[in-house]
């Protein structure tokens, strides 16, 4: 079941392609997950199995712009090398690499069966940037930082998102579906409009809880039970209590 935490000024809300529609909070909806792939086990193992051969084009075409921008591709089955390491560093060029397959495949280069794909920001500095639209699907984001950041509609499903810096980033309208954001400082983030459902906010790697003080839920679509997921972590503050509806 998903609810979207109610407005005090609005109830209406634009329609987006990943949108699974918006309804009272405590009011039930049948769930259209926003994924972007088969999620059972049988799915995956053949959706899998027939990836290299079917994408081969597409890790083509992704290698030539790798190399374009930075050292050459890694081989099938590897990871590229982190962003941070490549010829120009962290740019926002760097994140359009192999954006469309990720955008189509994020389970599997999120759980590693697309390594080629992967994009890792561990280490970058995109704060203050305008980030709007970017596809972030995927990537691996530990210990990035996003702080006031724009990040209005990216598109960042499966991300890893743990121990980064969000702080005051404007993340309306982001489809932040089971993204891990555990450990990272959320401080002030607006998620008006995102998609939230089965996010993560809890412990990072280190055992802190996710900072969520003065974060803004109102609009947000998740499930009852991603609320109160995200009620067990201790920084959420009155307000916020209030609009998750923590018990």
């Amino acid at each position: 079941h998903v609810a979207t935490l109610s407005k005090t000024h609005s109830l209406a809300s634009p329609v987006r392609p990943l949108d699974v529609g918006r309804v009272h909070r405590r009011v039930t909806a049948p769930v259209s997950a926003a994924a972007s792939s088969q999620t059972d086990d049988d799915g995956v193992s053949k959706i899998t199995q027939k990836l290299h051969g079917r994408l081969a084009g597409a890790m083509v075409a992704g290698a030539l712009t790798l190399t374009s921008c930075g050292p050459a591709a890694a081989e099938a089955g590897q990871k590229p090398p982190p962003v941070i390491d490549m010829p120009g560093g962290c740019t926002l060029e760097a994140l359009d690499l192999f954006k469309d397959t990720r955008a189509k495949f994020s389970l599997e280069v999120g759980t590693g069966a697309l390594p080629e794909a992967v994009l890792d920001l561990g280490g970058c500095d995109y704060s203050g940037q305008d980030l709007s639209g970017k596809i972030l699907s995927g990537v691996i984001a530990t210990g990035a930082n996003f702080s006031n950041a724009t990040l209005v509609g990216a598109e960042m499903s499966r991300a890893k998102g743990q121990d980064a810096i969000f702080t005051g980033a404007d993340m309306r309208s982001v489809n932040a579906y089971e993204v891990n954001f555990g450990g990272s400082d959320l401080t002030n983030v607006d998620f008006d409009n995102a998609i939230l459902t089965n996010a993560r906010f809890g412990k990072g790697k280190g055992g802190e809880w996710a900072k969520l003080g003065g974060a803004n839920w109102e609009g947000a679509l998740l499930s009852s039970s991603d609320a109160q997921r995200v009620c067990e972590n201790p920084t959420v503050d009155d307000y916020g209590k209030a609009i998750l509806g923590c018990k």
